[in-house]
């Protein structure tokens, strides 16, 4: 237990935090008889932002971490592979009709700036410290096993939206943003990924999707193959960009090495002096 102290603590913040902000605004809707949809967004906007502050102020990560950057490439072609993955994981999951009982806050939460501040700016950048920068890299430490580190932050991430669809389409996501975390050393890239897909969904909810896609449709299986094919071939990329790039990195430093060991050992003047003066 010891071991995951970080991951304990952080999941408990975030509980508290929401709980804390949440049933206040609840209260005063009920008071209001206001309905609780039209406060929402302002409700998680803050339990959001609190839960940064707070996590931020323990010092569990620091806010250059947030900016660490990448080469412009990975950067465009993570955002490429994100959109390419998680819109095949939506299509996949069409013939399972899973229930959204968020549906009708979604909507409400669409309708306000308030609403696309938490769902596709605060909400993301909160989440990816959470279950990226905190949860699964205290796991991989403690372990040293990477991927039960991305496996596990994905499946609490996957939990702790609650709503059905939302667990369905969070684990693959969950596993592919803890990929591109470990892969790139970069909570940015992540966060770039998670900001992207929030915002596409977004818009979806805002203009309206039009009418539901048929999963045995032709046009759904060229959209969810093509996005498999890109899938694949970026992961591919991404790989062997990264392999070659530490190999890139062994050689030079090996080369260093080597030099520092080649280089002659220079007697200092005083010390020749010294034996001169004796002889």
């Amino acid at each position: 237990m010891a071991k995951i102290k970080k991951t304990l603590s952080t999941i408990g913040i975030w509980l508290g935090l929401q709980i804390a902000v949440t049933v206040p605004f609840a209260i005063v809707a009920a008071v209001r008889k206001q309905d609780m949809m039209d406060v929402l967004a302002p409700a998680l906007l803050i339990a959001d932002a609190a839960v940064i502050l707070v996590l931020w102020a323990i010092r569990y990560f620091k806010i250059k971490e947030l900016f660490k950057g990448v080469p412009a490439e990975v950067l465009l072609l993570s955002l490429v592979l994100g959109f390419a993955a998680l819109y095949a994981v939506d299509i996949l999951t069409i013939p399972f009709n899973i229930p959204n009982y968020m549906e009708d806050a979604f909507d409400a939460m669409s309708k306000s700036i308030l609403g696309f501040l938490g769902i596709c700016i605060v909400g993301p950048v909160m989440e990816e410290i959470m279950m990226r920068r905190i949860i699964l890299t205290e796991i991989r430490e403690a372990t040293g096993k990477k991927w039960l580190g991305i496996i596990i932050s994905a499946a609490i991430f996957a939990i702790v939206h609650g709503n059905p669809i939302q667990v369905v389409f969070a684990m693959p996501a969950g596993i592919l943003l803890g990929w591109l975390y470990c892969r790139t050393g970069s909570l940015l890239v992540p966060i770039c990924v998670h900001i992207m897909n929030n915002t596409f969904s977004f818009i979806t909810m805002r203009v309206g999707a039009g009418e539901p896609m048929a999963f045995s449709d032709t046009w759904t299986q060229i959209q969810l193959w093509s996005c498999i094919a890109v899938t694949v071939l970026l992961i591919i990329w991404m790989v062997s960009y990264y392999r070659k790039k530490e190999k890139l990195e062994a050689e030079e430093a090996l080369a260093q090495a080597a030099a520092v060991n080649e280089e002659p050992m220079e007697v200092p003047v005083e010390t020749v002096e010294e034996t001169r003066t004796e002889e």
